[in-house]
């Protein structure tokens, strides 16, 4: 009697084990609408090269309760919809190889740096936060470096307003995201080391427009 007694409290210990360890995960894809952005575009032919790692891209938080975001889906298609727009052609690449054979002006290559959350247990605040950091290398059609921007966005949202935190995380990312939009077509033309080779293209009124926006 004793050892099924035992028994039956070690099963109980790891049911309840089992349900506080799924009661503290949380995993979502996120899913966002991108605009397009309203800007003049630049005279060029771009090159996104989206790979494997970017495309598919993953985020995993092990912290007191276990986040796992899959983001590849949605920043491509922010990406690939704002260097469409930025530019008057773009073209979607898979590796930095391929550029050789495209007839490309310019080559990007973005790359995502650091996510960070801030949930509200850990804020003692009803809200969300993200954070996103995104390292862009760009290149010339010859394969010559030009720059290497870190930029950063941020999106929150307020849990007491959705239905799940799920539906909180996919929001505030959402607008993490859309941030990091804005940020594009603002800023890309205006780093220093790309506003110089725009003006090396010798492009009667490419810098008028760019800081018209």
């Amino acid at each position: 009697m004793t050892i099924c007694r035992a028994t039956r409290y070690h099963r109980l210990v790891l049911l309840l084990a089992s349900v506080l360890t799924g009661a503290c995960s949380t995993d979502i894809i996120i899913h966002g609408d991108y605009p397009s952005a309203l800007t003049r575009q630049l005279p060029h032919h771009v090159g996104l090269v989206l790979d494997d790692t970017f495309t598919h891209y993953t985020f995993e938080s092990s912290q007191e309760q276990d986040v796992t975001m899959a983001l590849g889906e949605s920043q491509t298609a922010l990406f690939s919809q704002i260097f469409g727009d930025i530019f008057k052609s773009a073209t979607r690449l898979n590796t930095i190889n391929q550029t050789l054979t495209s007839k490309v002006d310019l080559v990007v290559v973005p790359h995502i740096e650091e996510v960070q959350l801030a949930m509200p247990f850990e804020t003692r605040l009803n809200v969300f936060e993200v954070w996103l950091k995104y390292n862009l290398q760009v290149f010339d059609s010859e394969g010559e470096p030009i720059a290497d921007w870190l930029m950063t966005s941020y999106g929150k949202t307020q849990s007491r307003l959705l239905t799940s935190e799920e539906e909180a995380l996919n929001q505030a990312t959402t607008e993490a995201l859309r941030d990091a939009g804005v940020r594009l077509v603002i800023g890309f033309h205006r780093v220093p080391e790309i506003r110089d080779w725009l003006a090396s293209q010798q492009t009667p009124g490419t810098l008028a427009q760019g800081d018209s926006q």
